[in-house]
C-alpha cells in the first residue's frame, strides 16, 4: 500500500538514487535549485498493458498509486504534446526500498522512431521516493519506460514517472541516493507502516468470521441412518440430477456434490479455522442461506464478502469455493497427496498415474455473475476467481471475472503459474486483467467455460450466445506440473480477490452446471 502525496516540482521530501549506483554522500548529476521554468505537463500517459493500475497513475503526483504491468518489455509512454529538450527522467518505484528494477528509457519526436537514451538501468533498491536518471540532453515529445522486471519478479511497478530538463527545471540534490536521503526515507516509511498497522488491525477484525446464519453440520435422520458412525455411503452415490436445476431443491439435489468439499468464510465455533463442509454433508443437502443456496431460478448461488475468515495463513482473501474430492466420502483416503482423492497430468511419472484418482481432467461450468465488488483499490476492485486447477502449492490456472464500477461489462481472463519460475502468465479470453473491455460479459449474462487438460496441454474455452468461442491453448511442458508428486484438483465458486473495500461489499455468482470428468490409467 502506498502513502501520501508527492510534490514533484519543489519537493524537499526524500528522493531517490541514480540507477544502481552505490550510495554516495555527493550528488552525481546536475543540480538546479531555482529553475527558470516549470517542467512540461504530460498530455497523455499510455501503456502496453496493466493490471487495473493504469498509466494515468504515473502522473497523478500521488505515491499511493501506481502503474503495474507484468512481463518483460512491458512499457509506459508519456506524451508531452510538443517536442522539447530533456536530460533526465524522475521515477519513483513501488516497493523501491525492497527491490531493484531494471529498465530502458527511449525517446521519440513522432512516436514511431525511437532512440534509446538509457539501457539496462537499475533503480537503487533502497528508497521509495523519486530517483533521477540523467542522460545526454535530447529533443523528444514521447518518453518511453521499458521494464524488465525487478530483482524479485517480472512485475514493473512505478508510482511516478516524469521527464525533466535540469538546465531550466528545478532539480534537487535529494534526487540522488545519499546516506541522509536513505535515513529520511526510512523515517517516512516507518510513519507509513504505522498507518498500515492500523489498517491491518481493521482487517483482522473483519477476519473473525462471526457473522451470518450458523448451520450445524450433523446427520439428518430424515435422509440418513444416523445410528451409524459413518452414516453415509462409501463411496457416496451420485444422485439423479435434473436436466435443469430446479428451484426448491437443495444444492445437492440439483448438482452432483459427492466429489466436492466447500470452503466458506465463517468461524462460528471460534476455533480460528473456517467452518468448512465435507462432501457427505453437501450430498445430504447442506445449504447456507446467505452464501451457498439454491436461487429462485434453480441455480446454485455462491457469494462471499470482503469480511470473513481466511482458509489459510497464506490466503489474503475470502472465499466461498468448492474443492474437488475424488475420494467420494472415503475418509481413509487423505485429502492431500498423489492418491485416489486427486488427479495428475497424463504426462506425470507412471507411478503417479497408477496411484492417482484420475488422469487429466475436464471441468465444464455454466454460470452468470450477479455482483462484483465496487469499493477498494483500483488494482483489486471488481475481480474474483470463478474456477481453478490447484496443485499442492501452485495453480496451473486461476480463471478470473472482473468488472470495474464504471464499466457496463466485465472481462474473463486467466493466469497460468509456472511453478519452475514462480511467475504468472496472463491470457485473455474476453478482455484482460485491466477490466477495461467494451464487448465484455455483463452482470446477469449467462456464459460457459471449459478447462481441459491433456498431458501438458491445457485448453480453456469461453462460450456465450451469439459470439464466437474464445479459446486459449497453453503449453505447460516447461511449467513443472508433470514432475513426480504433483497432484491436482479443480475448484469452483466465488474466491474474492479484493481485501481493500468495504467489509460488506461482496462478489456473487449463480451456477447452472458444474461437471468434471477424468480418465483412468490404462497401460
Amino acid at each position: 500500500m502506498k502513502h501520501g502525496k508527492l510534490n514533484l516540482l519543489l519537493s524537499t521530501s526524500v528522493a531517490i538514487a541514480l540507477s544502481g549506483c552505490a550510495t554516495t554522500d555527493e550528488p552525481v548529476g546536475p543540480i538546479n535549485l531555482a529553475g527558470t521554468s516549470a517542467p512540461l505537463v504530460v498530455v497523455e500517459a499510455t501503456s502496453s498493458t496493466h493490471d487495473g493500475n493504469g498509466p494515468d497513475r504515473l502522473i497523478d503526483g500521488d505515491t499511493s498509486t501506481r502503474w503495474s504491468a507484468s512481463g518483460d518489455n512491458s512499457y509506459a509512454v508519456l506524451d508531452y504534446g510538443q517536442v522539447a529538450e530533456f536530460d533526465a527522467v524522475r521515477i519513483a518505484f513501488s516497493k523501491g526500498n525492497e527491490r531493484a528494477s531494471t529498465f530502458d528509457i527511449l525517446v521519440s519526436e513522432d512516436g514511431n522512431t525511437w532512440t534509446a537514451v538509457l539501457e539496462g538501468e537499475k533503480s537503487s533498491g533502497k528508497i521509495t521516493s523519486i530517483e533521477r536518471f540523467p542522460f545526454t540532453a535530447v529533443k523528444a515529445r514521447y518518453i518511453k519506460y521499458v521494464g524488465h522486471g525487478n530483482t524479485k519478479n517480472m512485475w514493473n511497478s512505478l508510482t511516478e514517472f516524469y521527464a525533466v530538463n535540469c538546465a531550466i527545471n528545478t532539480c534537487l540534490a535529494n534526487e540522488f541516493v545519499t546516506s541522509d536521503v536513505i535515513a529520511a526515507n526510512e523515517a517516512a516509511n516507518k510513519a507509513a507502516k504505522a498507518k498500515q498497522a492500523e489498517e491491518k488491525a481493521r482487517m483482522a477484525a473483519l477476519r473473525k468470521g462471526d457473522f451470518g446464519t450458523y448451520v450445524p453440520l450433523k446427520c439428518d435422520s430424515a435422509v440418513s441412518d444416523c445410528t451409524k458412525k459413518t452414516w453415509w455411503d462409501v463411496p457416496l452415490k451420485s444422485p439423479v440430477i435434473p436436466a435443469v436445476p430446479k428451484a426448491g431443491n437443495k444444492p445437492g439435489e440439483n448438482f452432483d456434490l459427492t466429489t466436492w468439499y466447500l470452503s466458506q468464510p465463517f468461524d462460528h465455533d471460534k476455533n480460528g479455522k473456517p467452518d468448512d463442509v465435507n462432501e457427505w454433508y453437501l450430498n445430504q443437502g447442506y445449504e447456507q442461506p446467505e452464501l451457498f443456496y439454491t436461487g429462485d431460478d434453480g441455480g446454485l448461488v455462491i457469494k462471499t464478502f470482503i469480511k470473513g475468515t481466511r482458509t489459510s495463513k497464506n490466503t489474503k482473501y475470502t472465499r466461498t469455493e468448492m474443492r474437488e474430492m475424488l475420494r467420494r466420502g472415503d475418509k481413509s483416503i487423505p485429502t492431500k497427496g498423489v492418491n485416489k482423492n486427486n488427479w495428475v497430468f497424463g504426462s506425470a511419472p507412471e507411478a503417479d498415474l497408477k496411484a492417482a484418482g484420475g488422469v487429466d481432467g475436464v471441468m465444464d461450468v455454466t454460470m452468470k455473475v450477479d455482483h462484483t465488488t465496487t469499493t477498494g483499490e483500483l488494482g483489486q476492485v471488481g475481480r474474483f476467481i470463478i474456477g481453478q486447477i490447484h496443485d499442492q502449492d501452485d495453480e496451473p490456472i486461476r480463471l478470473y471475472y472482473r468488472k470495474l464500477p464504471n464499466r457496463d461489462t466485465g472481462s474473463v481472463y486467466f493466469a497460468h503459474e509456472n511453478t519452475l519460475e514462480g511467475s504468472d502468465n496472463y491470457f485473455s479470453l474476453v478482455g484482460d486483467l485491466s477490466g477495461e473491455v467494451e464487448d465484455g460479459i455483463a452482470l446477469g449474462e449467462v456464459f460457459s467455460y471449459q478447462i481441459k487438460v491433456e498431458g501438458n496441454t491445457m485448453t480453456v474455452t469461453l462460450k456465450r450466445d451469439g459470439k464466437d468461442d474464445a479459446v486459449q491453448v497453453v503449453d505447460m511442458s516447461k511449467s513443472g506440473y508433470d514432475q513426480g508428486g504433483r497432484y491436482m484438483y479443480f475448484k469452483v465458486g466465488a474466491y474474492n480477490q479484493n481485501n481493500t473495500g468495504d467489509a460488506e461489499d461482496y462478489v456473487q455468482a449463480t451456477f447452472y452446471k458444474i461437471k468434471t470428468s477424468h480418465d483412468q490409467y490404462n497401460k
